[in-house]
């Protein structure tokens, strides 16, 4: 009997620990209490930066057209001069880039940022109109998992894990929801260790980055204006080009320009814009939210040396069925030229400028 009641205590306090633990787990990581204090540098903290940046710029009482995106619609997308472009016309738009992101990490932020499905006049996707122009495979981006970190919640275990194709990175993605705490050990070890030191950080961060990103007019460096050889696709010559950018030219740009993805990774990236853009799309449909998708300008040579980008797949569809609606492939294809860009992707000033007031156009004019 001593023994019985031995087990049975122990079992109590395996139980009540077990409890604390979970409840812990509750208050502090699957509520937005930590993701305030992620160190702002981080991955995980990028996704916070979005989400206070969202918070900080929405205009109540105005039409808040929110864009998502990656660093190209971080450094293309003005919108301090998108409202300018469109005044008189009660639209006001909100940037929800994070560098590094894609279409997963936007469903789950949309479901931070926006609970309801209907905060928003309209949400701009900037997503290649065809999966296929994604060498690499979309649901194997491990990274998602850091950046999703502070977001996800258990109803969220399935779905989420199963998104990704290899089994290694489903069962990561399930500790990650299973075990907040231990995805976040290291963002954690430091918060505890200088608790001050994170607090004036993240307060100097939410001071300074929406001033920043408000005030930002974009890069002022253009790239060369390199004529292109037909037969070998590259530059007749480097002149003006630096050696770094040499080099990513010829190793990544070039290269990439010209490449298509082996059927395997075409067919996971379609899989993946199907399911992530339904489910965007699904989120939106009660409260009748327009989805507008638009290519944002590809590269520096873009322009003259790949085809007009076009909807394919599960995009293509979604437009014909009305689900969602897209600018045309053609419509920034003039912007993609060197003078127009400071490095191999990202827009400089002039792209900055020409992009928002053409994008804040046509968004007003399917917004009237």
């Amino acid at each position: 009997m001593a023994l019985l009641r031995r087990l049975a205590f122990a079992a109590r306090l395996v139980a009540l620990m077990a409890a604390v633990v979970i409840l812990f787990d509750a208050l502090v990581f699957r509520s937005s209490f930590y993701l305030r204090w992620l160190e702002p540098q981080s991955v995980a903290g990028s996704t916070r930066n979005a989400v206070h940046r969202v918070e900080a710029t929405i205009s109540p009482g105005r039409r808040n057209v929110l864009v998502m995106g990656n660093s190209k619609i971080g450094e293309g997308l003005s919108t301090a001069l998108a409202d300018a472009t469109t005044e008189g016309s009660g639209l006001h738009f909100v940037s929800g880039f994070i560098p590094g992101s894609a279409l997963r990490i936007w469903y789950y932020l949309l479901r931070e940022i926006d609970p309801q499905a209907n905060r928003f006049a309209a949400i701009v996707l900037a997503i290649p109109l065809s999966a296929d122009e994604d060498l690499g495979t979309m649901a194997e981006r491990v990274a998602d998992i850091s950046y999703l970190a502070p977001l996800l919640r258990l109803q969220d275990l399935a779905t989420f894990s199963s998104s990704f194709d290899s089994p290694a990175l489903r069962d990561q993605a399930r500790r990650a929801i299973l075990f907040p705490a231990q995805a976040l050990r290291r963002d954690i070890a430091a918060f505890l260790g200088s608790p001050r030191h994170r607090y004036e950080k993240v307060r100097r961060t939410e001071e300074r980055s929406v001033a920043e990103f408000l005030s930002y007019r974009g890069n002022g460096v253009a790239l060369p204006d390199l004529p292109i050889d037909p037969a070998t696709r590259l530059p007749v010559h480097w002149n003006g080009v630096d050696e770094r950018t040499k080099r990513g030219l010829t190793e990544h740009y070039f290269r990439w320009l010209h490449a298509v993805p082996s059927p395997a990774v075409a067919a996971s990236n379609e899989r993946y814009y199907r399911e992530w853009l339904t489910r965007i799309v699904e989120r939106y449909r009660a409260s009748g939210t327009p989805i507008i998708l638009i290519e944002v300008p590809r590269g520096p040579w873009h322009g003259t040396e790949a085809p007009v980008p076009r909807p394919t797949g599960a995009v293509a569809e979604l437009i014909a069925a009305g689900a969602v609606s897209a600018l045309p492939g053609d419509t920034f294809v003039d912007i993609e030229r060197p003078r127009n860009f400071f490095d191999l992707e990202h827009m400089n000033k002039s792209g900055r400028e020409q992009f928002t007031v053409r994008l804040a156009r046509r968004v007003a004019a399917l917004l009237h």
